[in-house]
């Protein structure tokens, strides 16, 4: 027989909060590989490939988690989303386009060409990827993560405008690219 005292299930639990730490110099490192057939003369192939490649280092010092206890849960996460778009900015910036209009393209883009969630694997990477909290900090966030939430935002808002017409610096589609609509032969975008 077991015997349960209700007094100490009344006991109101905490704890800490605990921090993950890998061993000095890891990495983690994500690679996008997409390769393309070329129909360049009837019978013949040509196969394009184009690889992308971030690597994060992973915290091996909990106490650099300290700074952020005091900031909203928002505030962090938003971090992390904006060096990831600095990073994709500067990989299209070393392809000649312009890697800030493309970025706030994509998160225009996101929120009106994804499919339904649980449909597309590729969908919802895209969409957790590109999806910006709703939520906004005026006061504790920099400029540039206004600009990423107000081109979520005119995403979901639509105004009549598309989201190619607002960012005119980027003359494709980070989402269609992406989701493989490029690589059909003689696939022209509407923009």
């Amino acid at each position: 027989m077991v015997s349960i005292n209700s007094a100490a299930n009344d006991k109101i639990l905490s704890r800490k909060k605990r921090y993950l730490v890998f061993p000095e110099g890891s990495s983690l490192s994500i690679a996008i590989c997409m390769t393309a057939q070329m129909g360049i003369t009837p019978g013949e192939i040509f196969t394009e490939g184009i690889n992308w490649g971030i690597s994060y280092e992973l915290p091996n010092d909990t106490k650099t988690f300290k700074e952020f206890l005091d900031k909203p849960k928002e505030v962090v996460q938003r971090r992390h989303r904006r060096d990831l778009y600095d990073k994709i900015e500067n990989i299209i910036k070393s392809m000649g386009y312009n890697g800030r209009n493309c970025v706030l393209r994509a998160l225009c883009e996101a929120s009106r060409h994804l499919k339904p969630k649980g449909e597309s694997l590729v969908d919802e990477i895209l969409r957790i990827v590109f999806r910006y909290p709703k939520k906004y900090n005026m006061g504790k966030e920099e400029e540039k993560h206004y600009q990423y939430y107000r081109a979520s935002q005119n995403g979901i808002e639509f105004n009549g405008e598309e989201c190619f017409e607002m960012f005119p610096g980027c003359p494709f589609s980070l989402i269609d690219l992406a989701l493989g609509y490029y690589s059909a032969f003689g696939y022209y975008p509407d923009t």
